[in-house]
């Protein structure tokens, strides 16, 4: 703060000069809220021409300002308090004027020699371009989530779509499996595969594993245990579609695929299946 003095040392043309030049947007209000001065940092912040400033102008009877309280907003700086505002937004458009700011205002009492109110000063900080730039990463995040979540939704298609359990018969179904299987891929088909044992009741499935090209020891510990969890539901497993390279890979890593019936192909699975229900697949006379 500096020393009374230094005041007493300005003249008032010094220290309208002061008002005018400061480069921080600056209005004075009176008691009954009219502007009785800007300094041209606020003129220059809302491009105000002559005519509107001629026209005048009244804190607590614009729309504007009144949308946020203003008149009550300066009572209480007139009655000696002073009050920092949220951002808010400003718009004017008339005269030849069209502009919008977004601002930070401290309203504060100024005080005459004997201490008393008598004007109401705002101090506004352009925040505009701060604005856009948050509402521009807000929007640019929207489109990332959004992105973000129809990857999700093509993602989780593809995995139903590449765990299709397909309904042969009456308590028998197919699960045919192509490409890749992981750990993710390798939990969505057991819980695919549960889902349907549970909805269609049934007491035999047939994995089809002839579109899977390679079968390692994770692999085959995956279809382990899609088979037991299936026969805790009192379902049986035939793993259809082995060629002779995974047969070989198999052998070579020891995985023991006893628990499981293995067949050569789909077809053979199928006439499992219909045997365990006491049918069989006749070809019909010409």
């Amino acid at each position: 703060m500096l020393p009374p003095a230094f005041y007493h040392q300005l003249t008032p043309e010094q220290c309208i000069g002061l008002f005018a030049q400061l480069p921080i947007p600056l209005t004075i209000y009176d008691a009954q809220g009219d502007v009785v001065g800007y300094n041209q940092a606020h003129i220059a912040l809302f491009e105000l021409t002559p005519e509107i400033l001629a026209r005048g102008f009244n804190m607590i009877t614009d729309p504007q300002l009144a949308a946020i309280g203003s008149g009550e907003l300066h009572r209480r700086v007139m009655q000696g308090e002073t009050i920092v505002l949220p951002p808010h937004l400003f718009e004017l458009h008339e005269g030849g004027v069209d502009v919008a700011r977004w601002t930070e205002a401290t309203y504060f009492p100024l005080r005459d020699g004997e201490g008393r109110v008598t004007h109401l000063v705002a101090m506004l900080r352009d925040i505009t371009e701060t604005i856009h730039q948050q509402r521009s990463i807000e929007q640019v995040q929207q489109e990332i989530d959004a992105a973000r979540q129809e990857l999700s939704e093509q993602q989780t298609t593809l995995e139903e779509l590449s765990t299709p359990v397909i309904q042969v018969w009456d308590g028998i179904l197919a699960l045919p499996l192509i490409g890749a299987i992981d750990s993710r891929r390798a939990m969505q088909v057991t819980d695919s595969l549960l889902t349907s044992i549970g909805t269609y009741q049934a007491d035999s499935v047939i994995i089809d594993i002839t579109g899977i090209p390679v079968v390692d020891t994770q692999v085959a510990a995956y279809l382990l245990q899609a088979a037991r969890a299936s026969a805790l539901l009192g379902c049986d497993v035939a793993l259809v579609g082995i060629g002779p390279e995974i047969a070989q890979t198999l052998i070579q890593l020891g995985v023991d695929l006893q628990s499981i019936h293995t067949l050569a192909n789909l077809q053979a699975g199928i006439a499992w299946a219909f045997a365990r229900h006491g049918m069989q697949v006749v070809a019909r006379k010409p």
